[in-house]
């Protein structure tokens, strides 16, 4: 034990007498980092042994040294450069890293209280916050280190996924390359995937809900057009919505393959002009206005004919008319369509009724419902040209 009892050196001499007591007790140093970082339950798990108690070793001689004001020698000069990227390309979590670091004050601290005599706490005491001080500094570069390798890694991945999506996307027969792709972006080749497309003006808010997914097994591969974003991923058999339920965009799933998903962000570009604003929509939902849009050069006066006895009702009336249609569109049931608009069934006969008199179009005859959907949504949206003002849902109220 270091003493000032033994020969009264002063205060910087002990000081660096007691980090050569510690410095030789560099092999209990190194067990009770490697014990401590066992005890947090690390993360470090497909980390060596062998890594874990060199670093360590390294780490405990670097900051020995320091904290005796020596330079340091040349093999050491880098390590928190060369521990922060080895952790990043080890895949170590950045918290689980700083946390290990962090452990070195303690490790320190208490190698300090063994080699310390009891009457020399105050000693000790008082250089507690240079040995906080520079592990701190050490923490800082490695965090800067880790980080920066981490941000190198994301663009080399980010560039290796642009290649595959834009290989995929471009190619003449998908089929042909799907297998080589999903090797260079390690996705299931079989698997059903879904694709959304989000325009343009939406996708600074698309990315901002999906951010927190992008470090998880849930994120999404995206590629950038002119006109809107693509986002990519195997479909996801999670509860509740999707991420971006709330955004603008046209959702395509249930794609069976890799190779199912150029074709469907070809889709899904066709159909984004016609999404409503403030939702996802899909191909199912969207087929009204594309329809009306083909159909309205061919025949220009189809939905204002169809609709016009339309106007003869209030527009509070109209709408619920027309609310009461497209609910029974979704099902072809009275009763759930009764119960969606908590009404009752007569009322829902009723209102149906009321729309085949107007209109001359039965509900519940599949022919007159399709045209109907199709005549509701090109007057709905005005032109019909389905320009991307997102306005291919029907008004209910100035039809």
């Amino acid at each position: 034990m270091t003493s000032t009892a033994a020969g009264g050196a002063p205060p910087d001499e002990w000081w660096i007498a007691t980090l050569a007591d510690l410095r030789d007790d560099m092999d209990a140093l190194v067990d009770d980092f490697v014990a401590r970082l066992r005890a947090v339950g690390s993360g470090y798990e497909d980390i060596s042994a062998g890594d874990i108690r060199a670093t360590a070793r390294e780490t405990l001689t670097l900051l020995i040294t320091e904290l005796r004001g020596e330079p340091l020698p040349d093999h050491l000069q880098d390590l928190p450069r060369r521990l922060g990227v080895r952790r990043a390309r080890q895949g170590v979590d950045r918290d689980r890293l700083l946390e290990a670091v962090r452990l070195d004050y303690r490790v320190l601290w208490a190698g300090l209280t063994r080699v310390v005599s009891a009457g020399d706490a105050a000693l000790l005491v008082a250089h507690a916050e240079v040995v906080l001080s520079v592990v701190e500094d050490y923490i800082g570069e490695v965090q800067v280190a880790f980080l920066d390798e981490l941000e190198t890694l994301a663009l080399d991945t980010r560039a290796a996924e642009t290649r595959a999506i834009a290989r995929l996307l471009a190619a003449e027969h998908p089929e042909e390359v799907a297998a080589d792709v999903a090797a260079d972006l390690g996705l299931p080749l079989e698997a059903e995937y879904e694709v959304v497309l989000v325009p343009s003006a939406d996708a600074a808010g698309a990315h901002r809900l999906v951010a927190d997914l992008q470090h998880t097994r849930a994120r999404f591969l995206v590629w950038d057009f002119d006109d809107g974003v693509l986002f990519v991923r195997p479909r996801a058999d999670v509860l509740g919505r999707h991420p971006l339920a709330a955004i603008r965009g046209v959702v395509v799933d249930e794609i069976t393959g890799l190779a199912g998903v150029a074709e469907a962000a070809r889709l899904a570009h066709l159909l984004a002009p016609y999404a409503p604003d403030g939702r996802l929509s899909d191909e199912h939902e969207l087929w009204p206005p594309v329809a009306a849009a083909t159909l309205s050069p061919i025949l220009p006066g189809l939905s204002p004919a169809a609709v016009a006895g339309l106007g003869a009702v209030p527009p509070g009336d109209r709408g619920r008319i027309v609310e009461t249609f497209l609910a029974y569109c979704e099902t072809g049931s009275v009763k759930h369509t009764a119960e969606a608009g908590f009404v009752h069934r007569n009322t829902v006969v009723n209102r149906l009724r009321a729309f085949h008199d107007l209109t001359g179009m039965d509900p519940t005859v599949p022919r007159d419902a399709a045209r109907a959907l199709i005549a509701l949504s090109g007057a709905g949206s005005g032109s019909g040209s389905g320009s991307g003002s997102g306005s291919g849902a029907p008004d209910r109220g100035s039809l």
